[in-house]
């Protein structure tokens, strides 16, 4: 028979809010006791709080603070808004057109120009400014979707993080449990790219920018 006190870390380990929460220690035993009578844990609420009392963090608690730490001695956090994601048909053809984007762009200017290449489709990130010159590229029948009002938020690594497991878990739990969406992640050591909605990009930047600045 399961214990109460295992029942209450059991849900606590499959709850990263609530593991981060009592990590930081900004919950409430006898709020969270209330919860997790609502989730099932059958139990009086002196038990349940006895239990969250008792409970030790696993060591993915502590992954977490060293990538939190490693975090914290990022060079710079950069953002850059007005950021669309063409997604196309992954073709012969769509791919010797995309050939010719990289022409239509300026990076001396700042201009952005990413791809991501999967098994049936390509995305392509750039700038608002650019979007006509690079969706006329393609047919219409080959573009799969478009993602309007994207923001970038470019974090300069460390060194040390390349080596250190969980930098991207921190930052994008850091996300989740503030409610942003992700629309997409990709990197080119040291540097990672985050991309949001740009309205959330404000809010995204000032939580990061604790995290990289601590």
């Amino acid at each position: 028979m399961t214990s109460i006190a295992q029942q209450v870390w059991s849900v606590i380990e499959k709850d990263v809010i609530i593991k981060r929460a009592i990590e930081r220690g900004v919950v409430s035993s006898k709020n969270l006791a209330v919860y997790l009578s609502k989730k099932g844990v059958h139990a009086s609420s002196d038990a349940i709080i006895s239990a969250i009392r008792r409970y030790n963090p696993s060591k993915t608690d502590a992954a977490f603070e060293k990538a939190r730490k490693v975090i914290g001695k990022s060079e710079d956090i950069r953002i850059t808004t007005n950021i669309i994601e063409i997604a196309v048909e992954k073709t012969e053809q769509t791919q010797q057109l995309l050939q010719k984007a990289i022409s239509l762009v300026d990076y001396n200017k700042g201009d952005v120009l990413l791809m991501i290449q999967g098994e049936k489709s390509i995305k392509v990130i750039i700038n608002d400014k650019n979007k006509e010159k690079i969706m006329n590229l393609f047919s219409k029948k080959s573009i799969i979707h478009i993602e309007k009002d994207l923001a970038e938020i470019n974090i300069q690594l460390s060194d040390e993080a390349v080596k250190t497991p969980g930098i991207v878990a921190t930052l994008t739990t850091e996300l989740m449990v503030n409610n942003i969406p992700m629309f997409e992640i990709m990197s080119c050591v040291p540097e990672l790219l985050l991309f949001v909605k740009k309205k959330d990009v404000v809010k995204a930047y000032e939580l990061l920018f604790k995290l990289c600045g601590q």
